[in-house]
């Protein structure tokens, strides 16, 4: 979900502005995916049907934007069909997920991504995992409404106990972090908690 799968989303100016000081960053490590394990959550299971988002993402700490989302989803078998409708202060981008279980708890497929130009990527290759309690899926792609730099995104899904899911985003450049996202995902816009709940 600008991610923005995350929502996972960098905005023109505010990306120029993160991009002008990662030079001063620490260079973090970079996550390897964790071992697959089969918990209660699924992937295609919640996002079936329609689900809606709303988040946040900064940037370096100084820039900061909320978002909502909102999502259709078609699960067949082992695969899942979701397209991810952000809507930013400045308009409305796409993202389409193509996602396939290819093992228990492991899934594979594309992301395309609507630019600041209207049109959708090239599909990229995304690599999941299920977790005991959630799911993790990492990819070089592209920010919602951005420009074609290529960017290395990781989400981190939660399971909540009001059944809602809680997404953290890590949005990352030649190994240096330059924005990070948090998002809960819910089946309907009322069992979205309010800012403080959060």
């Amino acid at each position: 979900m600008r991610l923005g799968i995350a929502q996972l989303a960098v905005g023109r100016a505010g990306f120029r502005a993160a991009f002008a000081t990662t030079a001063v960053l620490l260079i973090a490590a970079c996550g390897s995916l964790p071992e697959p394990q089969q918990g209660s959550f699924a992937l295609e299971r919640f996002f079936a049907g329609t689900s809606v988002s709303s988040g946040s993402i900064a940037t370096l700490g100084f820039w900061h934007e909320t978002f909502t989302a909102r999502f259709t989803g078609v699960a067949e078998g082992d695969r899942m069909q979701l397209d991810e409708r952000f809507r930013f202060a400045d308009g409305e981008r796409l993202q389409r997920w193509d996602l396939r279980r290819v093992a228990p708890a492991r899934y594979a497929g594309t992301v395309q991504t609507e630019g600041d130009d209207g049109a959708l990527s090239d599909p990229v290759p995304v690599d999941g995992r299920l977790t005991p309690d959630g799911a993790v899926l990492d990819y070089d792609g592209y920010a919602p409404g951005g420009n074609r730099l290529l960017l290395h995104f990781r989400h981190v899904m939660r399971e909540r106990p009001d059944g809602t899911v809680a997404n953290h985003v890590t949005i990352s450049k030649l190994g240096l972090p330059i924005a990070s996202s948090d998002v809960i995902f819910a089946k309907s816009t009322a069992a979205l908690p309010r800012p403080e709940e959060r």
